[in-house]
């Protein structure tokens, strides 16, 4: 038998502790009801050092400081365990001024809190101790200045303030101590209750040996919690010496923290079994072949069986039966993502309440640098929380180590968000799928590896492509068959001449329009941006939406590459390569197109506007070869005579407009019209 089963051999007052083991399970009938008891116990150790600072001060009206807690918050949603408490600290109270012993006071609490779990027993009685103790001191502490509190003082036949401080003042020590310990003891069996045994299959002795150590530990916080209850009401109202309540506090604390010490040390050796299969189990869950995906979900979030999700709408506890047949995505982050970057995911994905029947849904996994998580990464987290639409761990301090680290070195989270895809039995069909989703966002379902390179095959070097619909006003325009003309720049001045020139364009009745997208340095953009503003040189992007611009093109270069596309072959690639190496470039550049047209010319620098200046020279051209091949044709070398060659284009009726240049000598082509009969 373990040490800490020899310890506790000793400190029970049986001869045999089967017998306390036994009789503890009889009053255990567990159902599954669960509570958040992190802020309970939080609240509860708050109470019970405020009441220590108060013991040593002078006895003046507002001689102490009234502190605001910050970062606590209890949801009493459900009046059952607000009930519970109360019932608890009556109950406790009861068996206490009825002279009962600790252990009958024990066993009659354990009959009360028989639903809960073994941790969840000991926060309710921590809290019901903390909480009459606590109404206790507010009455002392008011009832000389407030008559509400002197008829409460009467009615519970407290004597008068100034007899118990030295009282007190002596108490205070050992029992914050004590009670620091049975939280500390308490957190222990909390962690037990949340570590993914189901999965592991680690075996039963050492299973059954824990849980053994678990009741008794239940048992004690619970029984030193009534220990307490009993010795304070006895130093009151009894007037018994307060030396014997100082040295049995500490006897208590010694104890318990005695238990914690063993427990703890075998729940550490216990953690260390489990985290060892994890990975292992994963790797193996995730080759094998499943009816659903409710295995591999249940093992990557085991922090607690029942509930280790939440709805980001209804903020509800929910179980992984909520994605049963579903494609599921993993929006892998650190808890401090940047909020441009998770509004840019929400806007590519926008969630509709609506469609509950969605084939897929995601579920944010935040994962910190350090296993401690920092107080900013805290506090950034937070305060993402209420933009987040879809599911997200409940506790994601609470995440597995070994899930972590798997998640690390399988998965390749460095700490850029990564989308990982599981498809409905559980299958990864895509380590990140986050470039897709930015670039296609919902009509890239099922979001495999297949369906983006499928996707890429469709797609062409368009401006429709380029702008998405990132900005609903240039959609419009496309729409109006417009020639859009998008510009960026880090020189003010460059931007300056381009726009007077297009206004010479525009004023000569030709549909284009001038939108400035910025750059990749958000820095450099935001004093361009505010300066176009301010002097209406031209149509422009938000700030947010240029951020959402070039973290699409972005997506697009890395997918490509990804893909295993080559810069030399692929035209798109090569396009976008350029553009990106540009974009923050002090000289400008301009991109002008249509809206499905694959004709989209790229000008740079002074290039651009010497061929803008010289508009009234190519202008004429406009109406028969269209502003693009009018600009082909002033920018094309002299043609060479006599080059007759052709080509035969399938009509499309989308780009029956778009210029076509000659591939020999560059010149622009003219439009003929050739019917062919189709009969064999």
């Amino acid at each position: 038998m373990s040490s800490l089963n020899n310890s506790f051999m000793h400190l029970t007052p049986f001869s045999h502790e089967d017998i306390l083991i036994r009789k503890i399970l009889q009053t255990h009938m567990p159902d599954g009801r669960l509570f958040d008891a992190a802020p309970f116990l939080d609240v509860a150790l708050s109470i019970v050092r405020h009441i220590s600072k108060f013991s040593v001060v002078n006895l003046q009206i507002n001689a102490f400081p009234v502190e605001k807690e910050h970062g606590v918050e209890i949801g009493l949603d459900n009046r059952e365990i607000g009930c519970i408490i109360n019932h608890i600290a009556c109950e406790i109270m009861f068996n206490v001024c009825k002279h009962r012993s600790s252990h009958s006071t024990t066993m009659a609490v354990l009959e009360s809190v028989e639903k809960y779990s073994w941790g969840m027993k000991a926060v309710i009685v921590l809290v019901a101790f903390a909480m009459s103790y606590g109404q206790f001191w507010l009455v002392i502490q008011l009832y000389h200045e407030n008559p509400l509190a002197l008829c409460l003082a009467m009615l519970k036949g407290i004597p008068k303030k100034t007899e118990l401080m030295s009282v007190f003042e002596n108490c205070s020590k050992p029992l914050i101590y004590l009670f620091e310990k049975m939280v500390d003891l308490t957190k222990c069996m909390l962690d037990f209750e949340i570590l993914p045994v189901q999965y592991t299959g680690i075996d039963y002795e050492a299973t059954a040996l824990m849980k053994t150590q678990i009741h008794l530990s239940s048992y004690w916080v619970m029984r030193s919690a009534v220990a307490c209850t009993s010795q304070i009401t006895s130093t009151i109202y009894e007037h018994i010496n307060p030396v014997s309540s100082v040295w049995e506090l500490w006897s208590l604390a010694h104890r318990i923290s005695y238990i914690h010490y063993h427990l703890k040390k075998e729940f550490d050796s216990f953690k260390l079994k489990i985290e060892k299969k994890i990975k292992v189990n994963l790797i193996h869950l995730l080759g094998e072949v499943h009816d659903d995906n409710q295995k591999v979900l249940s093992s990557l979030f085991a922090l607690k069986k029942d509930f280790p999700l939440k709805s980001g709408l209804s903020k509800d506890k929910v179980g992984v039966d909520v994605l049963i047949n579903k494609e599921v995505i993993l929006f892998i982050s650190r808890p401090n993502i940047s909020l441009e970057k998770l509004l840019f995911i929400l806007q590519q994905l926008q969630y509709d309440s609506r469609h509950e029947n969605r084939a897929y849904d995601i579920v944010w996994v935040p994962i910190a640098k350090a296993i401690a998580w920092s107080h900013s990464e805290k506090k950034a987290f937070s305060s993402l929380l209420e933009l987040w639409p879809w599911y997200l761990l409940y506790e994601p301090t609470a995440l597995s180590l070994s899930v972590i680290e798997f998640i690390k070195d399988v998965w390749q989270f460095h700490g850029d968000p990564v989308m990982v895809v599981l498809d409905f039995k559980g299958k990864v069909t895509s380590l990140n799928a986050i470039d897709m989703i930015s670039i296609w966002r919902d009509l890239a379902y099922p979001f495999s590896v297949a369906r983006e390179k499928e996707l890429w095959v469709e797609q062409s070097w368009t401006m429709e492509l380029l702008i998405d619909n990132i900005y609903p006003l240039i959609m419009y325009w496309m729409d109006q068959r417009k020639i859009i003309c998008l510009h960026g720049s880090s020189n003010i001045n460059w931007i300056r001449e381009l726009t007077k020139k297009m206004k010479a364009i525009t004023n000569a009745s030709v549909q284009v329009e001038l939108i400035y997208v910025g750059c990749k340095d958000m820095e450099i953009t935001k004093d361009i941006l505010s300066t176009i503003i301010s002097e209406n040189l031209s149509n422009y992007l938000p700030l947010l939406k240029i951020y959402f611009f070039w973290t699409r093109l972005e997506c697009m270069k890395r997918s490509k590459l990804r893909l295993g596309y080559e810069t030399e072959d692929d035209t798109f690639l090569n396009e976008l390569s350029s553009l990106l190496s540009t974009s923050s470039a002090d000289k400008g550049w301009l991109l002008v197109g249509a809206a499905k047209s694959k004709d989209i010319l790229r000008l740079t620098g002074n290039q651009c506007l010497e061929l803008l200046s010289l508009f009234d020279v190519w202008g004429e051209y406009a109406n028969k070869f269209g502003i693009l091949g009018a600009m082909r044709q002033a920018l094309a070398p002299p043609i060479q005579a006599g080059c007759g060659n052709f080509a035969i284009i399938p009509h499309v009726e989308e780009i029956t407009e778009d210029a076509c240049v000659c591939k020999i000598c560059n010149a622009l082509m003219e439009k003929y019209i050739m019917y062919q009969c189709t009969s064999v």
